[in-house]
């Protein structure tokens, strides 16, 4: 996390890996007769760093070019044929320094640990930079997210229609398709933007439709929703501008309550290891849960994959098949995180506005600890603030609790999450199906106390 070795703020994320290094690497002590090792002894040492889920965030550009250039013509340097949109989109990593730090030192150690490399990444996927990405489709989670060429004011995709978005994805998946035939893994993250391109945003509708496609392009998505997408993680934000969930709306059922679990996004450099755990482990994860507000309807999300997947072709039998057997099960997830950035507290507190140049400085900018300690410290400030306001009206003398407990035994689990750090950087995995109507549907907030989501955790 930048340049910072200063531990504080202490994460979740930092007890976590702590422990786990300490387990996995209980010795830093080098062995000198490695090279008398068997070969595929090597090679098994060589692809143990490897094996390791990374999310890497791709932008999608449109471009100005020739687009009466034949489609689904040419073919890459496997011989496999390739989209051929090469000069009506290009793709790069966000961020700086993102792609070297894609790059795996094995790359460099010696001929036997490069080759090793290469064919663990076997997916040689090209950039618009002229580079080449590395993938590995059973690890490697592709978060992909549309960028306009100049900046415009957004809004939604229903008033704002650009289908090209769609058929750019549709093109970029073609080409980073596994080029094994035997590895069926593939996930895929999406944020809301790209995801409102294909399935709408308010309206039960599907936006991308095999019509608007090229028929080779519409036949390939369609076999990759068959067979090749074993995931698809739709990144959703929280409502509000902080944790903290203050003054009742109007309706009642709500909680006045900081959520010190939920989640916050990872930002700055973008490729970085993770750790999926099945199980969220932090103490009062079902507590927060009670009251989870976020920003676009699950079961909305849910229909209109359904849909999508019903116009390529993939029938209800044929997703019966992928849930019976693990090469083709598929899950849609639902994935909240909290973003936030620094500019977010000069919104929030009026210090100061900004452009749109100044908004992608910062979403390329490598955050550091410092700027999260002066997050999470405003968080608190808010809070504090918050709990006043919600004394007051009611009323009181006294400012309200920082959580909302019903028992004791409430009470004490949140003592327990002040003692061993509960801030995690990372994001919920909830199974779309998992979702229960909501308890305010007004601000589409659900009671999942009794699911008990994964956890992506990223190494800080």
């Amino acid at each position: 996390m930048g340049n910072n070795l200063n531990p504080t703020p202490l994460l979740f994320n930092d007890v976590y890996f702590s422990r786990w290094e300490e387990s996995i690497f209980p010795s830093r002590s080098i062995w000198a007769p490695f090279p008398r090792l068997p070969a595929e002894l090597r090679l098994r040492i060589w692809l143990l760093p490897l094996q390791q889920h990374r999310m890497i965030e791709v932008d999608l550009y449109p471009t100005t070019g020739d687009n009466d250039t034949p489609q689904y013509a040419d073919r890459n340097h496997l011989g496999r044929i390739v989209s051929g949109r090469s000069r009506s989109y290009t793709s790069r990593l966000r961020g700086r320094g993102s792609y070297t730090a894609s790059l795996t030192s094995l790359l460099r150690v010696s001929r036997e640990a490069r080759a090793a490399a290469l064919s663990f990444y076997h997916i040689h996927l090209p950039l618009g930079t002229g580079q080449v990405l590395y993938l590995n489709p059973e690890y490697d989670v592709v978060y992909v997210r549309p960028r306009r060429p100049k900046p415009i004011n957004r809004l939604p995709p229903e008033t704002d229609p650009d289908p090209e978005f769609g058929a750019i994805l549709v093109d970029f998946l073609h080409d980073a398709r596994p080029t094994i035939t035997r590895t069926k893994v593939s996930h895929l993250a999406l944020d809301g933007e790209i995801r409102h391109y294909l399935l709408g945003w308010f309206e039960e509708r599907v936006n991308l439709t095999p019509e608007m496609l090229h028929s080779a392009a519409a036949t390939s998505f369609a076999d990759i929703l068959r067979y090749k997408l074993r995931s698809l993680l739709c990144v959703v934000d929280f409502r509000g501008s902080t944790r903290g969930m203050g003054a009742p709306p109007l309706g009642g059922g709500w909680r006045s309550h900081f959520a010190q679990t939920f989640p916050l996004r990872r930002r700055g450099h973008v490729i970085g290891a993770f750790h999926w755990l099945q199980a969220d482990p932090r103490p009062g994860v079902e507590l927060d849960l009670r009251q989870l507000p976020i920003k676009d309807d699950p079961h909305l999300m849910l229909r209109n994959w359904q849909r999508l997947e019903h116009l390529f072709g993939v029938t209800r039998n044929q997703q019966a098949t992928r849930e019976n057997d693990d090469d083709y099960g598929f899950c849609l997830y639902v994935c909240p995180t909290k973003d936030w950035s620094t500019l977010d507290i000069q919104r929030i507190d009026g210090a100061g506005t900004w452009n749109e140049r100044e908004i992608e400085a910062e979403a390329e900018a490598v955050w550091s600890r410092d700027e999260l300690a002066q997050y999470l410290q405003y968080e608190a400030e808010d809070w504090d603030k918050k709990r006043w306001y919600l004394a007051r009206v009611f009323g009181g003398t006294r400012q309200s609790p920082k959580y909302s407990s019903d028992s004791r035994e409430e009470a004490e689990i949140f003592e327990a999450m002040e003692k061993l750090p509960c801030t995690a950087i990372g994001m919920w995995l909830f199974p779309a199906e998992a979702f229960p109507l909501p308890t305010n549907p007004q601000l589409l907030s659900f009671n999942l106390s009794a699911v008990r989501p994964s956890l992506l955790l990223f190494q800080v």
